[in-house]
């Protein structure tokens, strides 16, 4: 009876009285907006973080910690908010830093700095010697003409393209550009071409020099699209760039199985019902028209394969494409970068555009404007010299069959 008159008495002064469940619930319900603003904040102070390391050229890799038990009303899924727990299974194996041991040339970081894009921080950069001048055609194997001149005619005058430096090799042509394009910003590499690619092709002894330039420019935060010199760019390609991955490179491949990848399959019927299995396969990327973004594992690729190519004979690009696609396996690192393909048909290889792809391109007054390319590279063909002058023709001067009477390949009628 007391007891039914204390509650009658409560309920009287309109005081409400709790069952300790009610109570228990509202204290959860304090914990999981606490929670959740916790979440909040650290995801801001994550983003803040974020942008500051971005601005200091650092790649920042935020973690989430996520607890094993959660259940707070509102679906927070048990999410701590420790944006930065350093432990969990990254810490087994950080993610890479940028080599210390570049040391990078002070004219070249100066000349870097100042030729550098200054919304994106890039440059192209080209490298040339006295053979892409051809001055004396027993050296140039393309049936003579001076593929730097057409290179810098349209790259540097006509588009525009200013955060363009080229590495002279030699003083033919050191002397060739003071006369002829003293505007061009030029650096005199004092890098040798390694005693271990004696006896190979001029081009690939050239071209062995690169991937220590790379490492320099990207020791500066800089981002490189490397360009050889016999291709004709019909825009810009900076314009065309995702910057998505490590490595944005053309392909050889001439169809969009081989340049994208396909799979190949086996059927070995000694196996009987066992005997079937795929394997991938991808045309390589081309290491003359590539972007590399400054990563600490594009650094890294670069810098395995200059000691490859220090150390032991072979073509430059094989050699990059095996550390770049392979994957690592054992004790060998490859396989650490991202790649991204080039599209085939915008930076097109001369297979592509003389041969595989002829129809969508050729004749040149029935083609799409949708189908104008970005750049054609002129690798499967020895007459490099005259189809490039035909594509200039043709996307610069608005003579638009020009290309029309090559043959799809390096003979007549192919």
């Amino acid at each position: 009876m007391l007891k039914h008159n204390y509650h009658d008495n409560l309920r009287s002064r309109g005081t409400v009285m709790r069952a300790p469940r009610d109570r228990h619930r509202d204290r959860t319900d304090r914990v999981c907006v606490a929670i959740f603003l916790g979440v909040i904040v650290g995801a801001l102070a994550a983003t803040y973080q974020q942008r500051s390391w971005a601005s200091a050229g650092r790649d920042a890799v935020p973690t989430l910690s996520i607890g094993e038990s959660g259940g707070c009303a509102g679906g927070t899924g048990g999410l701590t908010g420790a944006l930065t727990d350093p432990g969990g299974a990254l810490a087994l194996t950080p993610e890479p830093s940028m080599p210390t041991d570049v040391i990078v040339d002070p004219k070249l970081r100066e000349l870097i700095l100042k030729t550098r894009s200054k919304d994106r921080g890039e440059v192209m950069l080209g490298l040339a010697n006295g053979v892409m001048i051809c001055e004396n055609k027993k050296i140039c194997w393309w049936e003579g003409g001076n593929i730097l001149e057409s290179f810098l005619d349209v790259t540097w005058r006509r588009l525009g393209v200013r955060n363009l430096i080229l590495a002279v090799l030699d003083d033919e042509t050191d002397a060739y550009m003071a006369k002829h394009w003293p505007d061009v910003h030029t650096f005199r590499s004092d890098l040798k071409i390694p005693d271990a690619q004696e006896g190979t092709h001029p081009a690939n002894k050239v071209s062995t020099l690169k991937y220590d330039l790379l490492r320099q420019f990207m020791a500066t935060g800089t981002g490189v699209l490397i360009t050889d010199l016999d291709l004709v760019y019909v825009s810009n390609p900076f314009d065309h760039l995702h910057r998505d991955a490590d490595i944005e490179g053309q392909t050889d491949g001439f169809t969009r199985q081989w340049a994208h990848g396909q799979f190949g399959g086996i059927n070995d019927k000694t196996m009987g019902w066992g005997g079937g299995g795929l394997y991938a396969q991808v045309f390589t990327i081309n290491v003359g028209c590539m972007y590399v973004r400054p990563t600490a594992r594009s650094a890294m690729l670069m810098g395995r394969v200059a000691h490859r190519m220090a150390t032991e004979q072979g073509w430059d690009q094989q050699v990059f494409n095996e550390e770049c696609m392979f994957p690592a396996h054992g004790e060998q690192t490859t396989g650490l970068v991202s790649i991204r393909i080039l599209d085939y048909l915008k930076f097109a290889n001369s297979k592509t555009f003389f041969r595989s792809e002829r129809g969508r391109f050729i004749p040149g007054d029935k083609t799409a404007k949708s189908d104008t390319p970005v750049m054609i590279h002129m690798n499967y063909h020895p007459d490099k010299h005259k189809r490039m002058l035909c594509l200039i023709a043709r996307y610069h001067e608005g003579k638009l069959n020009a290309c029309d009477e090559f043959p799809g390949g390096s003979e007549p009628g192919t």
